[in-house]
Order: C-alpha cells, then sequence, then structure tokens
C-alpha cells in the first residue's frame, strides 16, 4: 500500500473516531515526562536484560511526551484512540496511537498500541509508514484527579524483521491526564 492511501486510510479512522462520539466521549490530554532507567528484550516469553552497567542507570535523561486521545468512559474502563508525540528538544515524532486504562481506586494499569504512520516535526518535517508498531504498558498512581506518578514499559515491534523478539525501554515517569467533557 502506498504512503497516500495509508495516510488516507489513517485520516478516515481517526475521522470515523471522532465521529462516532456518544454522550460519554470525551477528549483527553496527555503531558508528562518519561525517564528512561534500562533497556531490555522480551524473546519467547522470556525478559533478557544486560549484565553489564546501564548507561542509563549513570544519567537522567527525560523525554517530554504529549498525547491527545478522544476517550470513551466505560466505567472502570476508558479506551480512546488519538495521537502521541516524543519531543527530542529540535525534533518531534508522532504516530497515531490507542489507549485503554483500568481504574483501580488511585492506581492505573494503562495499555497502549500505535504505530504504522510517523510523523516528524522540528528542524526537519517528513513523515513515514510501515510496520513498526510501539507498544506500551505502565502503571500509575494518581495524586488528584490528573497528575499521576508510575513507570512501565515501553517497546518497538518490527513485524517484517522477526516476530518474537521486541526490544523495550522501562522507565519511571510524571504526567498530567486531563480530560475535557
Amino acid at each position: 500500500m502506498n504512503r497516500r492511501i495509508r495516510l488516507l486510510v489513517i485520516f478516515i479512522a481517526l475521522a470515523a473516531t471522532f465521529a462516532a462520539g456518544s454522550a460519554a466521549a470525551q477528549v483527553r490530554l496527555d503531558l508528562g515526562v518519561d525517564i528512561p532507567r534500562g533497556f531490555g528484550a522480551l524473546s519467547g516469553g522470556d525478559i533478557f536484560t544486560p549484565d553489564a552497567v546501564d548507561f542509563l542507570d549513570q544519567t537522567i535523561l527525560p523525554f517530554p511526551e504529549a498525547g491527545i486521545y478522544y476517550q470513551w468512559d466505560l466505567g472502570v474502563l476508558k479506551v480512546g484512540a488519538g495521537l502521541r508525540c516524543f519531543t527530542f528538544i529540535a525534533e518531534s515524532i508522532f504516530w497515531p496511537n490507542l489507549i485503554a486504562e483500568a481504574h483501580l481506586g488511585n492506581f492505573v494499569v494503562e495499555g497502549q498500541m500505535g504505530g504504522g504512520y510517523f510523523g516528524v516535526f522540528g528542524l526537519a518535517s517528513s513523515s513515514a509508514s510501515g510496520n513498526v508498531f510501539i507498544p506500551e504498558l505502565s502503571a500509575w498512581y494518581k495524586i488528584g484527579e490528573s497528575f499521576r506518578l508510575g513507570g512501565g514499559a515501553i517497546g518497538l515491534f518490527l513485524p517484517d524483521l522477526t516476530s518474537d523478539t521486541i526490544p523495550f525501554i522501562y522507565y519511571l515517569g510524571a504526567k498530567f491526564s486531563i480530560t475535557f467533557k
């Protein structure tokens, strides 16, 4: 499928998501920072991490992130579709993203899956599409209505290269998750 067709499919899917809203739907804005603490790989149900001293343990490299979603509140479960963005000072990258989270009192367990299309903006702007997907699993503690502290792991799934290994980075983070009804 060529790039223009993929862009059209993504645009139609996002437009249909926003048009199919119900009374329980709301807009959600996430603004936060992730601090990588290490890396590893998941392969065949086993988790591998390097034995050597990890350079990420020696420094703090915060990565600002943002997401905007159209979200449905299903009680304990909230699901949404939208865009996610990471910024690296002069360059930022964004992709379409799906999010689902379970609210268990002040604890939130969150799963995300995004990819298929990537846009870059900043000093240089471009876009690309392909079989690259970004799964994420995280757990958060809510302080008040919108502030969260927690951590998780974000991976990189490349089905064209391998179907059984997913490299990942685990992180600590803080974010504001604000909903607008």
